[in-house]
């Protein structure tokens, strides 16, 4: 169990991001962890295989238990241009570099001193097929891999940005009402079934056992490659960051969500049941009046069906609203 410290200082710099570079590094993961190739991994796994990304293959194949911090660059806004990050990593210090890698190659106390939690048992050094592919020197390993990470986004994340980008939003939104309704801790908790809110410390379950202190701010990033909940840079004041896989949501945006909004697509949500507007009203923390309003739209789009009982209008979801509900898969990524 890794357990995050969340002091007041914490807490109140806590905000989500969006990290197109740093997505990127979350395929490469992705397709490097799983045992075998997925519809999502594979294209991936094929753009490593090409000998068009010599440097960034042997990254993702050394040792991903520990990515240099320079593959994963902190996001300054909220959905910053994968410009602005690529160049982040093309004019990183020379000195920060250097140590990174030597921390990735070698691993022992230069890596012990960045990820504390690791057993000596995760430290070995990364495979000795990857050595001649970053030993070199600190500026041309630095162009080198931004120069492979803008090919890789240019043929396999570019065309479906849009589609990833709202599906974060969603995502970020829909947590964003949990927490105004349950409180913080709550909201951080159901962000992954590995995650644990208790005595004022957010607890990721792992293999690792450690602990994250200090106070400067934490980034949350939504990641759809990552099967589980990654820590980038937590050490570093201004650059930690918490990967949080939304695909293991059971509430993955549909297709549908950037047209009905986010308060439309929660009240169609709750109606795999019958239920009246005050029951929605007071479910949905909203006016009655907004609640009929909202259900006019549905109504008109054939999205719900309601049935008199007696003095009550029920209203459920109809077939069509039930097709559209269903998330929207991951998007295939062109072969190479």
């Amino acid at each position: 169990m890794i357990d995050l410290h969340m002091p007041a200082a914490r807490l109140a710099g806590l905000r989500w991001a969006i990290s197109p570079v740093g997505e990127l590094a979350a395929a490469l993961v992705a397709a490097t962890e799983a045992p075998k190739a997925s519809r999502t991994h594979r294209p991936i796994r094929a753009l490593l295989s090409s000998g068009r990304l010599p440097t960034l293959a042997a990254v993702a194949r050394g040792y991903s238990t520990y990515l240099p911090e320079l593959l994963t660059p902190a996001p300054r806004t909220f959905l910053p241009a994968v410009e602005d990050q690529l160049h982040a990593v093309a004019t990183a210090p020379a000195g920060t570099v250097g140590t990174q890698f030597t921390a990735f190659l070698s691993g022992g106390q230069a890596r012990s001193s960045r990820c504390p939690w690791l057993r000596d048992g995760q430290l070995a050094s990364a495979d000795e097929s990857v050595r001649p592919h970053i030993e070199v020197g600190e500026s041309e390993l630095r162009e080198r891999l931004a120069c492979e990470l803008h090919w890789l986004w240019s043929k396999a994340m570019a065309p479906h940005w849009p589609q990833i980008t709202a599906g974060f939003e969603g995502f970020v939104e829909r947590h964003g009402a949990v927490a105004a309704r349950e409180g913080l801790g709550n909201a951080l908790a159901a962000l992954h079934s590995s995650l644990l809110w208790q005595d004022g410390a957010l607890k990721v379950a792992s293999d690792y056992d450690g602990q994250v202190g200090g106070e400067h701010p934490l980034t949350l990033i939504p990641s759809l490659f990552l099967h589980r909940v990654g820590l980038h840079a937590p050490l570093r004041p201004g650059q930690a960051q918490l990967a949080i896989p939304i695909g293991a949501s059971g509430h993955t945006t549909p297709r549908i969500a950037p047209v009905l909004g986010t308060t439309r697509l929660a009240i169609l949500r709750s109606l795999t049941e019958p239920r009246t507007t005050t029951a929605l009203a007071t479910l949905h923390h909203l006016a009655p009046a907004t609640v009929s309003f909202h259900l006019s739209r549905l109504l008109a789009a054939d999205l719900v069906e309601r049935e008199r009982d007696g003095r009550h209008v029920h209203y459920r979801h109809t077939a069509r609203a039930r097709t559209i509900l269903r998330p929207a898969p991951p998007p295939d990524l062109p072969a190479p």
